[in-house]
């Protein structure tokens, strides 16, 4: 009976340590147009994440690449990534978000496929009844062109929401961190 339990710590102890280590999972892609590679790398004990994609276009050999790297800090994360379309346009982003008591904040930059710079930056408060929030973007000139602000909460078992959203003419806000699928 003590061996058998003995055994079961063991296995136990080494699956542990087995799970601790990176995973790493690779997908190969092969379309009668398109032939490539996703790669994602985690490592839940360290906080990271990494995928990067290459693309092939087998008519003409163009290719398209994707990045993406995330980090776990003290108090939130780090984020970073690019991606290369087809034509050679690259488009990057970074990301630093930190948590404290009541919310979070995140600040970051954006270079679009033209190569203009954007400011990021937003914050999440909580309450007792509800949260606020805000996202904004400026451009490389300090000019605010896109804010939302939003706000829920809650109050005699009514839930009221408000969201305002001002945008410079023709601008489109950056998808910055998501995924598109």
């Amino acid at each position: 009976m003590n061996k058998l339990l003995i055994a079961a710590i063991a296995s136990t102890l080494c699956a542990g340590s087995a799970m601790a280590d990176p995973v790493t999972k690779t997908v190969t892609i092969d379309k009668p147009n398109f032939e490539g590679s996703r790669t994602i790398v985690r490592d839940k004990e360290a906080g990271t994440l990494s995928r990067d994609a290459e693309l092939t276009r087998k008519s003409d050999g163009a290719t398209a690449t994707r990045s993406y790297d995330r980090a776990r800090t003290d108090d939130g994360f780090t984020a970073s990534g690019s991606s290369t379309n087809l034509r050679g346009q690259t488009r990057s982003f970074n990301l630093d978000r930190s948590r404290n008591q009541t919310g979070a904040t995140t600040t970051g930059t954006y270079t679009g496929r033209g190569g203009e710079t954007f400011g990021l930056s937003g914050n999440r408060t909580r309450s007792d009844t509800g949260f606020t929030t805000n996202q904004s973007v400026t451009n490389s000139a300090g000019e605010r062109v896109y804010n939302r602000d939003r706000s829920v909460s809650r109050a005699d078992g009514q839930i009221t929401r408000s969201t305002n959203v001002t945008r410079a003419e023709g601008f489109k806000r950056p998808r910055v961190g998501r995924r598109n699928r």
